[in-house]
C-alpha cells in the first residue's frame, strides 16, 4: 500500500498556496523552509537558505508527518530548486521515501542561467513582476506566448507571491533568497551536484517542459542517466510548456502523469 501522505516542496509560500488549489493530489502537504515566503530572515550580508539547510527543514517535516500519520514512508515531490532539496533528502534517507517526483529538476548546468548574476551575493535578490513575467516566457516562441498562460493566472500568482514579502507593498520588489544562486555557482555550474543521484533507491519520476529555460531538458535527461539504482525511473517531457507548466495550458498533462505514477502498484 502506498503512503497516505505526499509531501510537496516548492520555492515560496505563494506557490504552495496555489498548488493546493490546482493540484488534485490526495493527501498532500507542504513543508515551510526557513527564509522563504513569509519566513524571510533578517539580512546578514551572506546568501541565505542554502540547500543543506532546506534539506534539514524537510527532514524535520518528514519525521513529524511519519509520526503523526503512523506511516513508514512518504512520497516526495519537488519543483525546481525543490528537486535538489527532495533529491538530496531521498539520497540519504532511503528508508523513509516511497516514491520521488522531480518536476523541472535541477542538475549539472551546461548553459547560462536565466537568473545568473555576477559579483558578491547578498542575502536576497529583488525581483519585479515584469521581470518575473519576462523570465517565465523566455524560450517560448512569440506566436505561442499569448495563449500559454490562462487569462488572469499570472496576475493572481504575482499578487499572491508579492504579498508574502512585507516590504513588497511599498517597494514593488519581491525578495528571493540567494542561497540557491550560491549553490548554483559552487556546485551545479561547477560540475558538481549537491547530492548523489545513484544513492536514490525509490522509484522516481522526472518531468520537464519542452521550453524550460531555468532547468532545460538536458538536465532531466542527465539526471535520468544518473539514477542508476532507482528500481524504476521515468522521464516525461511536456510539449509546449515552460518551467512553470503547473500554471499553463498543458498543466493537466503534468498532473495526470504525477497522479498516475503515485497510484501505480
Amino acid at each position: 500500500m502506498s503512503p497516505a501522505v505526499t509531501l510537496w516542496n516548492v520555492v515560496g509560500i505563494a506557490k504552495e498556496v496555489l498548488l493546493i488549489s490546482v493540484i488534485p493530489l490526495q493527501g498532500h502537504l507542504h513543508p515551510y523552509i526557513a527564509g522563504v515566503g513569509r519566513y524571510r530572515e533578517t539580512e546578514n550580508g551572506k546568501p541565505i537558505v542554502r540547500t543543506d539547510v532546506a534539506v534539514r527543514d524537510v527532514g524535520s517535516a518528514v519525521d513529524h508527518i511519519l509520526a503523526r500519520r503512523g506511516v513508514k514512508k512518504l512520497n516526495l515531490l519537488g519543483w525546481s530548486w525543490g528537486t535538489a532539496i527532495m533529491g538530496g533528502y531521498a539520497s540519504t534517507h532511503a528508508a523513509k521515501v516511497h516514491r520521488l517526483v522531480l518536476y523541472a529538476p535541477l542538475w549539472l548546468r551546461k548553459s547560462s542561467s536565466v537568473i545568473a548574476t555576477t559579483g558578491v551575493l547578498g542575502s536576497y535578490r529583488t525581483v519585479t513582476q515584469d521581470a518575473a513575467k519576462k523570465r517565465w516566457l523566455t524560450g517560448v516562441p512569440p506566436d505561442k506566448q499569448f495563449n500559454l498562460i490562462p487569462s488572469g493566472w499570472f496576475e493572481q500568482w504575482a499578487e499572491a507571491t508579492w504579498a508574502t514579502d512585507p516590504l513588497a507593498a511599498e517597494t514593488g520588489l519581491l525578495r528571493a533568497p540567494n542561497g540557491v544562486l550560491q549553490d548554483v555557482r559552487e556546485f551545479w555550474s561547477a560540475g558538481r551536484a549537491t547530492y548523489d543521484a545513484a544513492a536514490i533507491r525509490a522509484p522516481t519520476l522526472l518531468l520537464v517542459g519542452e521550453w524550460d529555460q531555468d532547468t532545460p531538458p538536458y538536465m532531466a535527461q542527465a539526471l535520468h542517466e544518473a539514477l542508476k539504482n532507482a528500481p524504476r525511473k521515468r522521464l516525461v517531457t511536456i510539449p509546449e510548456a515552460t518551467h512553470t507548466v503547473i500554471m499553463e495550458k498543458n498543466r493537466m498533462q503534468l498532473l495526470r502523469a504525477v497522479q498516475t505514477f503515485l497510484d501505480e502498484d
